[in-house]
């Protein structure tokens, strides 16, 4: 799918909110280091963020390099014209000025020195949160647009096998998550239905085991931070170690897994969410119309062993009705002329064609008394329009033909 390429390009330039903020100290290339430490050794103390420190020309090409995995700049001891460097570098990265002269070019916050390093730490720690925030909010945004068009494709799917494939396929290139497990429910267990895992999982599970029983027994979303610590782990596996897990209805669980512990946050369960509730829209669906298929199929059955003449009409896409079938009672009596062809060209009375078009989709029993011409001469008969389930139709009715039988 084309169209995805340049989504999932677009999510790839955000990185995650959940990695660890990261802070770039830029310093004078010919510059000691003790005041880019100093400033470094404060910020890790009052922080959990990870501090790089880069001098020079090297601090600018590695922010240019790997400006998206920076949370904040810096700048310590710079002149005007190394801090306009790095603005250009910058893009939308924060950039602090920690020193007495002001540059030229526009920062996001000076501050001077002589206000305490203490000062700078709680400045750099806001910016860095409104960035994360920032980018959580863009990363969500792209997320987001790039599920749209899986669900699209969700509501599409005409088979059970579609549905698995578009959800493993949304959750790992749209949610960027690379262990996906689709299990799907078969009476009392669970079965790996679709998967992306490294290695086979198990067979199948019952119903109210492990996290994903707790799952479907509550209907509620499951994030498990330690899955060798969770009351309901089913059996040891290594390369597991968080799990988040999402209810499909009535039909299954949808799990991602990693082997990093602590790995998923409820905004990662709601995006998971918005994919198993479009996923058990379509297998329910799915269900639907397997069932009015089963109907259809039985009516037709005793449409075909009717002793008396039957026909079926059928109106799809917006089309003018049409006579699909007649039965053997019916090509006896009036022979096969009409099938295939439009109501209007099909039928010769205005009754018939009044019931078979202007009033196909109606959901009674309608019948009327016609005379028509038959193989053994005019006939007074009474025409029944019995409507019809319908499976991807706008609407179907089979024509009962009596002559002194009323319908109820």
């Amino acid at each position: 799918m084309n169209y995805l390429h340049v989504i999932r390009a677009g999510i790839h330039c955000i990185m995650p909110s959940s990695r660890e903020a990261r802070v770039l100290i830029a310093q004078p290339a010919g510059a000691d280091g003790s005041d880019g430490a100093a400033v470094g050794d404060a910020i890790r103390s009052g922080s959990d963020f990870t501090v790089l420190v880069k001098r020079g020309a090297v601090a600018t090409e590695y922010l240019r390099e790997l400006g998206p995995t920076i949370d904040c700049v810096v700048c310590v001891g710079m002149s005007s014209d190394q801090v306009e460097a790095l603005v250009a570098a910058a893009g939308e990265v924060p950039v602090v000025v920690y020193g007495e002269e002001i540059p030229p070019v526009p920062v996001d916050e000076v501050v001077a020195s002589d206000g305490g390093v203490e000062t700078l730490v709680t400045r750099v720690a806001k910016r860095v949160e409104r960035r994360r925030e920032r980018d959580a909010l863009a990363e969500a945004n792209a997320k987001l647009s790039a599920l749209n068009e899986y669900t699209r494709e969700l509501t599409g799917c005409q088979s059970v096998r579609e549905v698995s494939d578009t959800v493993v396929e949304a959750v790992t290139n749209a949610l960027g998550h690379g262990r996906v497990v689709l299990a799907m429910r078969d009476g009392d267990v669970f079965y790996p239905y679709g998967h992306t895992l490294p290695s086979e999982p198990e067979v199948k599970i019952d119903v109210d085991d492990g996290v994903v029983g707790r799952t479907f027994e509550t209907g509620e979303s499951q994030i498990v931070d330690d899955y060798a610590e969770d009351p309901d782990q089913a059996r040891e596996v290594p390369e597991i170690d968080s799990v988040v897990s999402v209810p499909i209805g009535e039909h299954g669980v949808l799990q991602v897994t990693t082997d990093r512990t602590a790995a998923f946050d409820r905004r990662d369960a709601e995006f998971l969410e918005i994919v198993a509730s479009h996923a058990a829209e379509a297998l329910s669906r799915l269900e639907r119309e397997a069932d009015l298929r089963v109907e259809r199929d039985r009516l037709h059955a005793f449409f075909d062993g009717l002793r008396a003449p039957a026909v079926y009409v059928e109106s799809a896409d917006g089309e003018t009705p049409v006579l699909r079938e007649v039965n053997s009672a019916y090509r006896r009596a009036f022979g096969d002329d009409g099938v295939g062809r439009p109501v209007e060209e099909a039928f010769p009375t205005a009754v018939e064609r009044e019931l078979f078009d202007e009033r196909l989709d109606e959901e009674t029993v309608v019948r009327r008394r016609i005379r028509r011409e038959t193989t053994d001469g005019p006939a007074d008969l009474t025409v029944g329009r019995v409507p019809v389930p319908t499976t991807g139709l706008d609407a179907a009715a089979f024509g009962l033909y009596v002559t002194d039988v009323e319908f109820p």
